[in-house]
């Protein structure tokens, strides 16, 4: 008479018991540790490079490639309360000291401008920062940046 499968099939059911589990148990480790955002359709991303020296020029010249992306599938209003809300930033040491920010251009308005960002479409922008070498030396640093109400803070080496 040939033996019964049932205590080996009950052993692999319990197995991908205990594995999905363990999935699940990773997927709530990550959402409540704030690793993955549920509730941020828009995703900002910032990526600086450095095309010359410090101590070469009279600025140091970094370039900030800005990517606004809405991975819902609704469209997303933008706004901000000015136009200098658009775009903002300020650099501080690794100890979150403060060294520079942008220059104020002036005094704007306080008028809300708004734009649209299609569903599954992203928004890009470049800008330079003039970084000056009498505060920032060659190093690390932390640079926080503000693109129509998304932040980020991106460590980044001046060289």
């Amino acid at each position: 008479m040939a033996s019964s499968p049932q205590p080996d099939l009950g052993r692999r059911m319990m197995n991908q018991a205990l594995a999905v589990l363990a999935m699940v148990g990773v997927i709530v480790y990550f959402i409540y540790s704030g690793n993955v955002e549920l509730d941020e359709p828009v995703v900002f991303e910032v990526t600086a490079t450095q095309s010359t020296a410090a101590g070469t020029a009279d600025v140091i010249p970094i370039t900030l490639a800005l990517r606004l992306t809405n991975m819902s599938k609704e469209g997303a209003a933008l706004t901000v309360p000015s136009q200098c809300d658009t775009f903002n930033w300020f650099l501080t040491g690794l100890d979150n000291e403060f060294v520079q920010s942008m220059a104020d251009e002036g005094e704007c308005k306080k008028q809300t401008v708004s734009t649209w960002l299609d569903a599954n479409k992203a928004m890009e922008e470049t800008h330079v920062l003039a970084l000056d070498p009498k505060r920032v030396h060659p190093g690390e640093y932390r640079l926080h940046v503000r693109y129509w109400g998304h932040e980020t803070t991106k460590d980044i080496t001046i060289k």
